[in-house]
C-alpha cells in the first residue's frame, strides 16, 4: 500500500507539473548576465495585442496564438541592441514568426525584421523556417517538427546573429545590404499571428549595455537608510507605502539612459530626480495630471502628449540624459525630446520621489553613456 501511495503521489506530481506549464525561471547565469523575463507565465502583462484581442491567450504557462483573425503580439518596450531568447512550437504545416526592431504597424515584417517560423521539413530559402523573412535564407534549417524549438536573436548595431536550436544560421552585416541597412535600429519585439495555432514560452531579453539598479531582489544600489517604507514584494516589485522620503541611488551619474516601469493609484504623485537635484527642478513627473507624466517639473517643460496608461496599470518610461538635455519616452512615444535644462548639475545621483502616495516600481536599469 505504501509503495502504491508513493507511486500515486509521483504520478500526481508529474500531472501537476505538466498542468502548471513550462515556465522556467531565469537561470543563475542569465540573472548574472542581466536578462529580464518578458513573459510571467500567467498573463500578457508587458505586451500589447495588435489585431484580434481573443487570438492571444495564456494556457499552462504558455502564450498561445489560436490562429483566429490576424495581427501580432507586441512588446511594451522598444529595443535597439539586445539578445532575445524564445521557445516555440507549431503544428504540422504551421506558420508564424518572431519580429524584432519592428514598428507598431499592421505588417511589421515590411519595415522591421522577422525570423520566420514554418513547419517546412527543413527546406532552405528566404521564406523558410529560420530565414530573415524575405531577405536572407538561413545557413541551415534544423527545425524539429511538432516539438519545441529555440531561437536566440542577437542584434547589436548593424550585426544580427540568429541561433536556431543552438545552431548559428545567420551572421549578417545589415549595412552591407541596402534593403536591410535602411530598416530601423530600434523597435519592438513581436510574435506573429499568421492564421495558425502556435505556442511560445520562456521569453527573455538582455539589453546590451544596461545594468540593474533594481531587479526585484535587493536594494543594494540605493540609500535605504532613513528612506522609509520602501519594500520588495514577493513578485519582485518595489512598493513605497507613502511613508518616508526619496530613495536615492548610491552612485552618481552623468550621461545615461534610465529605463523603469511604474504604476500609481488614483491621485498618485511621484517623479524621478535627475543628477542629485534635491530641489526637484530636474524632475521627470509621474502623476495623474491631465497633461500627463513626463513633465520636467522645475523647468515647466510639458510633454507633447498624454501617454499615461490607465490608472493602476504599468507604465514604461525611458529617460535619456546627455549634457544638459533630456528626452523622455513613455509607453511608445518620445513625449519630451532634447529639452535643455540650464544650470543642471554635471552629475549626481538619481532618486525615486516621495510625495506621500503609494508607488510601485519594477525593472529599473541604467546604461551609462560617454
Amino acid at each position: 500500500m505504501r509503495s502504491r501511495m508513493i507511486l500515486l503521489g509521483m504520478t500526481a506530481l508529474v500531472t501537476i507539473t505538466a498542468s502548471i506549464g513550462f515556465v522556467q525561471p531565469l537561470t543563475p547565469e542569465e540573472r548574472a548576465q542581466g536578462f529580464m523575463a518578458l513573459f510571467n507565465g500567467k498573463d500578457l502583462d508587458g505586451w500589447d495585442i495588435i489585431g484580434d484581442a481573443d487570438t492571444w491567450q495564456v494556457k499552462d504557462g504558455v502564450i498561445v496564438c489560436t490562429g483566429k483573425g490576424s495581427g501580432w503580439l507586441k512588446s511594451k518596450w522598444e529595443f535597439d541592441d539586445f539578445v532575445f531568447r524564445v521557445e516555440w512550437r507549431v503544428k504540422k504545416g504551421g506558420n508564424s514568426g518572431v519580429f524584432f526592431r519592428a514598428l507598431p504597424v499592421a505588417d511589421p515584417w515590411v519595415n522591421g525584421f522577422e525570423v520566420q517560423i514554418l513547419d517546412d521539413g527543413g527546406q532552405i530559402s528566404p521564406t523558410n523556417c529560420g530565414a530573415l523573412y524575405g531577405l536572407v535564407a538561413p545557413k541551415t534549417n534544423p527545425i524539429k517538427s511538432d516539438a519545441w524549438n529555440t531561437y536566440e536573436i542577437r542584434a547589436v548595431g548593424d550585426r544580427v546573429q540568429v541561433y536556431f536550436n543552438g545552431v548559428l544560421v545567420h551572421d549578417v552585416d545589415l549595412s552591407a545590404q541596402p534593403e536591410m541597412a535602411k530598416r530601423p535600429k530600434r523597435g519592438y519585439i513581436g510574435l506573429q499571428n499568421h492564421g495558425d495555432y502556435v505556442e511560445f514560452r520562456n521569453l527573455r531579453v538582455l539589453e546590451i549595455g544596461y545594468r540593474w539598479l533594481f531587479n526585484g531582489s535587493d536594494l543594494s544600489a540605493w540609500k535605504t537608510e532613513g528612506a522609509g517604507e520602501w519594500k520588495i514584494l514577493p513578485d519582485g516589485v518595489l512598493h513605497y507605502t507613502g511613508k518616508g522620503t526619496h530613495l536615492w541611488t548610491r552612485e552618481s551619474f552623468r550621461n545615461f539612459v534610465l529605463r523603469l516601469e511604474w504604476r500609481i493609484e488614483k491621485g498618485g504623485d511621484s517623479g524621478i530626480y535627475l543628477r542629485g537635484d534635491v530641489r526637484g527642478r530636474a524632475q521627470v513627473n509621474i502623476w495623474e495630471h491631465p497633461m500627463g507624466s513626463g513633465q520636467i517639473w522645475g523647468y515647466n517643460i510639458a510633454p507633447q502628449k498624454r501617454m499615461d496608461a490607465p490608472t493602476g496599470q504599468w507604465n514604461y518610461m525611458e529617460i535619456r540624459m546627455v549634457g544638459n538635455k533630456v528626452s523622455v519616452w513613455l509607453n511608445g512615444m518620445w513625449v519630451i525630446e532634447d529639452a535643455a535644462l540650464p544650470d543642471i548639475a554635471s552629475e549626481g545621483p538619481i532618486a525615486l520621489q516621495h510625495h506621500g502616495t503609494p508607488l510601485w516600481f519594477r525593472n529599473i536599469r541604467i546604461k551609462v553613456l560617454p
